[in-house]
């Protein structure tokens, strides 16, 4: 593929370079003679000039996204395509280092009939292993017209109050730009290091994670490998810095569905009822793309009527928020004359599952939007049935609303490391319908909970890091559902019932510890000013180990436009990219000039724990 040459802006990294101009004059003094001039830090820059946007490129144009319509043999296909040239890179890369050569290298184990698989690459051969990890897959792309999600494209964005270039493409920013970016400043760092005999004393690699999305390699990696544990890990995917993520709850509410209505007999009033709603398939950690129900009707005429009407009824809708921005829905009466007419909201704004406040704030869950409606027309317009009566609970518990503020002494709750407006979240993001009168059928709703550390069975005791409580330790949910339905004013005939999973308590970190501190050093060498101490959401390979830390790419904790993650239109700010390569480079470079006074005792190793399925 062509490479660009466009020439690096000098100008542009001239501040960077004097962050960690003293690292080369460090290094030269007991480098080998032969050592290129080129600094680390140029060549790394001239990489994101000239050649990221063709790299990314061809990693975008690999599907690598799972649950939806690529069989799991095609996405391992499509990752090994991205293997063969991340290999291909590291051999050309090899034909001009004179010592420190990349090595690369792989693992794959069979756990409970499923594969899990990563790969990377490392330099140097000490004891102390400082590690970069970033994952290959993605979430689905989607369906939005003028939305091309394999195709990398280049796009001015308003970003951070000024006009920024940005790539937009599916895992532009989630997580293969990163990875490229990771990639690319070990082979820097490595470059300008190379035959220094400070290499020999620790380990630097680079590791990419084939399913982080859905069920993550990486915990099974660091269980199956302790010996191979990072004393230090920056999981490169999300935002600087993070010290804290909430815990993760699954749970799936289901309804019995009966036979389609009989016939009305003589003389009785035409009916008009909900026959199916669905999203379309996906994981319970994005918010759909759209929501969609069938309305049927035994009257011809009754449903025309409610055709010509629903529109302006959805229009004059009052939710429970009178500000709540309603999501664009698309009325299809073509199929009217089959008695089938077709309601779909499409979203706005972000779709990650971690943050539906934002997604509120500046979008709209096409789902929420759908289900709080036709339960207000029920009654009036519709014919009451079991997906209506979902509906109505949904729109009972949670309304448009994400913080549990419906029922706040059982939803709600936030604390000193969550704090108000950032507490537990509740992202209401599948409905299924199933076909109606199929034996023990039902229809399901799944709800993606971030929650705060008031929701957990163990109270955190402001000290010890990791998962709250313990791999195992359980949330207060199963308890807070039973109640919370016991108090739903079902209608008779109607039962809800639920299961719900636990994935992972709250992991907290203190920001005074040494794995914390090290990524906050190497950032306020190059920003001035200490890294912010961000508690997210959103779940990262760093789950559960308090040797790895997840920072970058991102340097705010926006996930709406004109990033839109796990959304359409997903975009990658370039200066981000830049920036967070600048803070891995001088990260690793401390790595390497202060590797003589470095023990790889110095950190507990990693505390095995179980994968999370739909995770991130």
């Amino acid at each position: 593929m062509p490479r660009m040459n466009r020439k690096a802006d000098m100008s542009r990294i001239g501040i960077r370079l004097a962050a960690v101009a003293l690292l080369g004059l460090m290094c030269a003094c007991s480098s080998t003679e032969d050592e290129p001039s080129d600094d680390g830090l140029v060549q790394l820059h001239r990489y994101i000039d000239e050649e990221l946007f063709d790299d990314l490129s061809t990693f975008v144009a690999a599907r690598t996204y799972r649950g939806v319509d690529l069989s799991e043999a095609q996405v391992v296909a499509n990752l090994q395509q991205i293997q063969a040239e991340l290999l291909r890179q590291v051999e050309q890369f090899n034909q001009t280092q004179k010592v420190h050569k990349l090595t690369p290298f792989e693992w794959k184990k069979t756990i409970n009939g499923q594969e899990y698989w990563l790969f990377g690459v490392r330099v140097g051969s000490g004891p102390r292993r400082v590690a970069l990890s970033s994952h290959l897959d993605t979430v689905a792309p989607g369906n939005q017209e003028g939305w091309e999600p394999f195709k990398l494209v280049k796009e001015q964005r308003i970003y951070l109050g000024k006009e920024q270039e940005f790539y937009v493409g599916r895992g532009a920013i989630d997580d293969k730009g990163p990875a490229l970016i990771a990639l690319n400043v070990l082979k820097a760092v490595a470059r300008q290091y190379d035959g220094d005999s400070r290499l020999d004393r620790l380990t630097l690699e680079v590791i990419f994670d084939t399913s982080e999305e859905t069920d993550m390699s990486m915990h099974h990696y660091l269980e199956d490998k302790p010996e191979e544990n990072p004393d230090l890990g920056v999981i490169f995917d999300a935002m600087w810095c993070i010290r804290a993520e909430k815990g993760i709850e699954r749970p799936v509410f289901t309804i019995q569905r009966r036979a389609t209505p009989p016939e009305p007999g003589p003389g009785a009033p035409a009916r008009v009822w909900i026959e199916s709603l669905d999203t379309p398939k996906g994981p319970a950690n994005q918010i759909p793309d759209s929501a969609t129900a069938v309305i049927r009707s035994d009257s011809p005429e009754a449903l025309q009527r409610f055709a010509q009407q629903v529109e302006a009824l959805y229009q004059g809708h009052g939710f429970d928020d009178p500000a709540y921005r309603k999501a664009p829905l698309t009325v299809d009466t073509s199929g009217l004359a089959d008695n089938r007419l077709v309601l779909k909201t499409s979203v706005i704004g972000a779709q990650h599952g971690s943050a539906p406040d934002e997604n509120r704030r500046e979008g709209a869950n096409p789902l929420v939007a759908l289900t709080n409606f036709l339960s207000a027309m029920v009654g009036s317009h519709l014919e009451r049935n079991e997906l209506s009566e979902m509906s109505r609970f949904i729109t009972w518990s949670w309304g448009t609303q994400v913080l549990g503020e419906h029922h706040p002494e059982l939803l709600l709750s936030h604390d000193a490391v969550f704090p108000e407006g950032k507490g537990t979240t509740y992202a209401v993001t599948r409905f299924y319908s199933n076909p109606a009168g199929a034996p023990g059928i039902a229809a399901r709703v799944e709800i993606d909970i971030r929650y705060a550390l008031g929701h957990h069975s163990v109270a955190w005791d402001g000290k010890t890091e990791g998962l709250v409580g313990g791999k195992t330790s359980p949330s207060r949910f199963q308890e807070i559902f039973a109640e919370l339905l016991r108090r739903f004013p079902a209608e008779t005939g109607y039962t809800i019932g639920y299961q719900t999973t636990n994935f992972f308590p709250p992991d907290v970190r203190l920001p005074e510890s040494a794995a914390f501190r090290s990524v906050s050093q190497a950032f306020e060498k190059v920003l001035g000013e200490p890294c912010p101490a961000r508690a997210i959401g959103g779940g990262t390979d760093a789950k559960g180990n308090t040797n790895l830390i997840a920072a970058g790419a991102l340097f705010t904790e926006n996930m709406g436009p004109p990033i839109n993650y796990h959304g359409f239109n997903e975009g990658a700010p370039v200066e981000d990219l830049r920036k967070s390569a600048d803070i891995l480079y001088g990260l690793l470079a401390d790595e390497v000039t202060g590797a003589a006074k470095s023990s790889s005792s110095a950190r507990p190793r990693f505390t095995p724990m179980r994968a999370a399925p739909d995770f991130h």
